[in-house]
């Protein structure tokens, strides 16, 4: 599944030190709940992911929030 991730600079830099994201980790199922919650939470970056494996939808957030409770491989691009 793709979904979008909103993060910092911070987590970022440490997404590319380690090559993955450590569980939970939570996206959204459209580019515009990323934005919103972008906005919402003065996260400035929204990054493409792809969850391997069971997907959760998070209560609340219209639906549009999952998570994955395995870590998410990241390579630099």
């Amino acid at each position: 599944m793709i979904v979008w991730h909103v993060t910092t600079a911070k987590k970022l830099f440490k997404y590319k030190e380690t090559g993955f994201i450590k569980p939970p980790v939570r996206g959204w199922k459209t580019i515009q709940a990323a934005e919103r919650f972008s906005k919402q939470t003065g996260r400035s970056l929204i990054l493409r992911l792809k969850f391997r494996g069971k997907v959760n939808v998070m209560e609340g957030h219209r639906g549009e929030g999952v998570y994955a409770l395995s870590p998410v491989e990241f390579h630099d691009m």
